[in-house]
């Protein structure tokens, strides 16, 4: 049973920040964007081995530097946002496997990078969590009537004079920050489902954005320990396993909303 306690400690982390950041890439319509950084996140995992240097500080640096990107293209042609966002998501990938393919130096697991591994967390790793949950909650917080003014009306927010660009720079950060931090509990390729499902469902659930937070965090709690338990008594692997709770759940309800 001590083999599971990091991985228990990783899931509570990841389930508040995927609440969090699951909530607001919903509520601003930012999933797609997440799905792109999620997937460009390879290509800093790519760069790293590349130069012989610490995947996880590459990668974020790496991952922020792909959402600026993002945000300047698509606020000059935002009629191609979906087109614009899938050639970056493409591109990031591909680099990642050019660089991994001129390396010399040894890539490791790369399916871990891919999948998850959440049985081989680090210390580290929870530190970073614990770090940005911390930043998330606060941050939150702090900016919770103009992230709420965004979500519902977002050319309004502008005329009134919030600083929507500057948010929409911030949420994109939060949220690159947290794709990197959380690929080791299901992995970049089922990443962003980890952060969709629960904040569609809390959205879709609650009547305030405080709440709908509340109810994601739960939410990718219960499917994190699900996961885990089924991943350990049938072998499976943990981040599919998660994914796959996650997603019988949001069918489930959906086809009973369509009811």
């Amino acid at each position: 049973m001590s083999l599971l306690v990091y991985p228990l400690l990783a899931i509570l982390l990841a389930s508040i920040t995927a609440g969090i950041v699951g909530v607001l890439a919903v509520s601003h319509r930012m999933v797609s964007l997440g799905g792109g950084l999620a997937h460009s996140a390879y290509g800093g995992i790519g760069l790293a081995f590349l130069l012989g240097w610490a995947p996880l500080p590459v990668a974020v640096v790496f991952t922020l530097l792909v959402a600026l990107l993002m945000v300047f293209l698509v606020e000059r042609s935002p009629e191609r946002a979906d087109t614009l966002i899938g050639v970056v998501w493409a591109m990031g990938m591909a680099f990642g496997v050019l660089c991994i393919d001129l390396s010399r130096n040894y890539a490791g697991d790369l399916m871990s990078v891919l999948f998850g591994s959440l049985l081989a967390i680090s210390r580290q790793d929870l530190v970073a969590l614990a770090v940005l949950d911390a930043f998330l909650a606060l941050g939150v917080w702090r900016f919770r009537r103009e992230l709420l003014a965004m979500a519902v009306d977002p050319e309004f927010a502008e005329v009134a004079g919030f600083p929507v660009r500057a948010f929409r720079i911030g949420l994109l950060s939060a949220l690159s920050l947290s794709v990197v931090l959380l690929m080791r509990v299901t992995g970049l390729v089922l990443l962003v489902a980890f952060l969709s499902i629960p904040g569609a469902l809390a959205v879709r659930w609650s009547r305030s954005m405080g709440r709908a937070v509340l109810v994601a965090i739960a939410l990718s709690l219960v499917f994190g320990m699900a996961g885990l338990a089924l991943s350990w008594v049938f072998d499976l692997s943990t981040g599919a396993s998660i994914i796959a709770v996650a997603g019988t759940v949001y069918l489930a309800a959906t086809l009973k909303g369509a009811k």
